[in-house]
């Protein structure tokens, strides 16, 4: 046999135990170690709410005869406003909610969706209010059509009754075929005065 075929057998010899190596580290690196833990939550219901929202002194349905312009309805999860807008450099809709609060906290605004397409509403500002008319916080959502930054920076809340004051300044003219939804997540923090983000 001639050394170049015993160079070549060896070759082949070293070649197979190099790919057997690394079929072994292959296996080896994909080979998976899974640890299983389990995380039990339990669900009870808090029977007083931290915050309740409800229609405010001036404000339909209480109020009829603001009816037409405002109407502010407390839900389970927040409320509902509706305001009239009109060729006006401005509308401000006074005491149109009411906020009682239960717990202390600190609120903040934790997102805002504004309305699909060209913008009815320039600049809206959130204000609450303390019983005697003084401003506890303010949170502009909108401006220049465009949501503000969220989260916001947080406002302390003590326990009490609050009002909840709508100023809206619209893009004019506006037209009787116009109508906007702008909805704006509240956060309240019971713990502490940080916001945080929300998914």
């Amino acid at each position: 046999m001639s050394t170049t075929a015993t160079g070549g057998n060896e070759r082949r010899k070293v070649l197979t135990l190099v790919a057997i190596a690394l079929v072994a580290v292959a296996t080896i690196a994909l080979a998976d170690v899974i640890y299983v833990y389990t995380g039990t939550i339990n669900a009870v219901p808090y029977t007083t709410t931290p915050l309740q929202f409800s229609t405010g002194p001036n404000a339909g349905p209480s109020d009829t005869a603001a009816e037409p312009f405002i109407n502010f309805t407390g839900t389970n999860t927040g409320f509902t406003a509706s305001i009239a807008l009109t060729n006006s450099s401005a509308a401000y809709f006074y005491q149109a909610g009411t906020l009682t609060v239960n717990t202390a906290g600190s609120i903040y605004v934790t997102s805002i969706t504004p309305p699909s397409g060209p913008s009815m509403i320039n600049t809206m500002t959130i204000y609450i209010m303390s019983s005697s008319g003084s401003t506890v916080c303010s949170f502009t959502v909108l401006s220049g059509g465009s949501p503000t930054t969220t989260p916001s920076s947080t406002c302390s809340l003590g326990t009490g009754t609050y009002y909840i004051n709508l100023y809206v300044v619209p893009n004019t003219p506006v037209t009787s075929t116009e109508s906007e939804t702008v909805t704006v997540n509240f956060g309240y923090n019971v713990v502490s005065s940080t916001s945080i983000s929300v998914p």
